[in-house]
């Protein structure tokens, strides 16, 4: 069981030297929900391969207060069948999240995960570092085209799920998504 540690960011703007190192498309469900453990199945498609990922999330020993910025969850992930996901699929309990996922490599041998957001939440735009440990989480000095940090507590993919488009909208700002289209008319010229 591995421990997730991560931080999750707005986007400023892209930087003119932006390096993609992959691009993948994710449809994703939650299946199971109880106050410590949240169970999620996934489709990751690229050019390559799809594949079908089964994964539970617990807080475990993990203590949480209400000022955290640094997401921390152990998880554990298992590939599955697609039949496996097709079963699934009809148990979930959150709306379908559907994102394109571009994959930066930056300093110090991490990644940026940019998510782009469809359907009900169109237009949204998130920028996620993972982080082998704490003192690397705590220690992290973002590239300047990441934005302000968005805290955990309201626009986590969990509570994106359960959202309705309307309480999407009234969590983030008109100049917020004005500013995420004109990043996005930029990636799409990557992902053609």
């Amino acid at each position: 069981m591995k421990k997730e540690i991560e931080r999750k960011y707005a986007i400023k703007y892209l930087p003119e030297d932006i390096k993609i190192e992959k691009i993948q498309k994710i449809e994703q469900v939650f299946i199971y929900r109880d106050e410590n453990t949240h169970i999620r199945i996934r489709k990751i498609e690229n050019k390559q391969e799809t594949k079908y990922v089964y994964t539970v999330k617990t807080k475990g020993d993990i203590e949480y207060d209400n000022s955290y910025q640094i997401g921390q969850k152990y998880e554990i992930e298992s590939n599955i069948t697609k039949e496996m996901y097709e079963q699934l699929l009809p148990r979930k309990i959150s709306n379908k999240i559907t994102k394109t996922r571009i994959v930066v490599p930056i300093h110090n041998n991490l990644k940026v995960e940019i998510d782009m957001y469809y359907d009900y939440l169109q237009g949204f735009l998130t920028a996620e570092v993972e982080f082998p440990d704490e003192e690397q989480a705590n220690l992290f000095s973002k590239p300047d085209w990441l934005g302000e940090e968005i805290g955990y507590k309201e626009l986590n993919n969990r509570k994106l799920a359960e959202m309705t488009q309307e309480q999407f909208r009234s969590k983030v700002s008109k100049e917020f998504m004005e500013n995420n289209q004109k990043i996005i008319e930029k990636l799409k010229e990557f992902i053609k």
